[in-house]
C-alpha cells in the first residue's frame, strides 16, 4: 500500500472510531439582572438549559455582553450552591457579545455570574440597561429583574409577565416577558425605580460620601458581593425548577 493510501486509510479509521463532538441543543437561556446587586456595580446571572435527551458531557456556549467581568462559571446541581462545580471557560468576542464556552459534565444547567457597569443614579432614581444579542441560532430567552429593598414606582421593559416574589432580604423578583430571539436579534432589559431610604450606596451614586464608603468598607464589600451572588444563584436555580 502506498504512503498516501496508508494515510487515507488511517484517517478514515480515525473518523469512524472517534465520535463527532456533540452539538448542545439549547432549550433556553435565562437572564437575571440585579442593577443594585453589588456595591461596585450591577450583577447578572446568565444560565443555559440544555435538552435532557442528549447525553452528557456537552460543550455549551453562553453569550454575555462584551466587557462584562466573569465572576463564576459552572454547573447548577440543585442543592447547596457551595457544591456546584466550577468549570473552566474559554471566551471569544462575537459582535457585541463575549461568548463563553464550557463543558457540562453532570447536569443540563450551566451558569455564568457576571459584573456589569454600575446603574445610573439621578437624584433618588436608579436606572439600568442590559442588552443581550443572540449570536447563534434562534432560541428561547426568559429574563427577570431583581429590585432592591424599598424600590417603588418600578418601570420595566420588556413588560412584567408573572407574579412578583419577595425574598427575606426585601428584594423583589420581577419576571419579564419570555421571547424567542432570532439570530442577531437583541433582547434589551431596561429597569428603573425610585430608591427607598434604606437603599445601600452603590457605585455611580451621586452621594459625595460614596467614595469613602467604598474605600473604608472594601473587605466588607467583597464579602457582600459573594453573599449576593450566592443568593442570586439560588433564585435562578429555583426559577429553573418551577418553569
Amino acid at each position: 500500500m502506498s504512503r498516501i493510501r496508508l494515510v487515507l486509510a488511517l484517517t478514515l479509521l480515525l473518523v469512524v472510531a472517534v465520535p463527532a463532538v456533540a452539538h448542545a441543543r439549547v432549550i433556553e437561556y435565562q437572564i437575571q439582572l440585579s442593577p443594585a446587586g453589588g456595591p461596585t456595580g450591577a450583577l447578572a446571572v446568565v444560565s443555559v438549559v440544555l435538552d435532557s435527551a442528549d447525553a452528557l458531557p456537552q460543550t455549551v456556549k453562553v453569550p454575555v455582553p462584551h466587557g462584562a467581568t466573569l465572576l463564576w462559571a459552572g454547573e447548577i446541581l440543585g442543592g447547596d450552591p457551595a457544591d456546584d462545580p466550577v468549570r473552566e471557560t474559554t471566551v471569544e468576542q462575537v459582535g457585541d457579545m463575549d461568548v463563553y464556552t464550557m463543558t457540562l459534565e453532570q447536569v443540563y444547567v450551566g451558569q455564568l455570574e457576571i459584573a456589569l457597569a454600575p446603574a445610573r443614579i439621578e437624584g433618588d432614581r436608579l436606572s439600568s440597561t442590559m442588552t443581550w444579542t443572540n449570536p447563534g441560532d434562534e432560541v428561547q430567552l426568559s429574563a427577570s429583574v431583581v429590585a432592591e429593598p424599598g424600590a417603588s414606582d418600578i418601570e420595566l421593559t420588556p413588560p412584567r409577565a408573572g407574579d412578583v416574589q419577595t425574598n427575606e432580604a426585601g428584594e423583589t423578583l420581577h419576571p419579564l416577558e419570555r421571547r424567542r430571539v432570532a439570530s442577531g436579534e437583541s433582547y434589551v432589559i431596561e429597569a428603573s425605580w425610585t430608591r427607598g431610604s434604606a437603599s445601600a450606596p452603590i457605585a455611580g451614586d451621586n452621594d459625595s460620601g460614596m467614595l469613602p464608603y467604598l474605600i473604608g468598607a472594601f473587605v466588607a464589600a467583597v464579602l457582600l458581593l459573594v453573599v449576593v451572588m450566592v443568593r442570586e444563584r439560588t433564585r435562578v436555580r429555583t426559577r429553573g425548577v418551577e418553569q
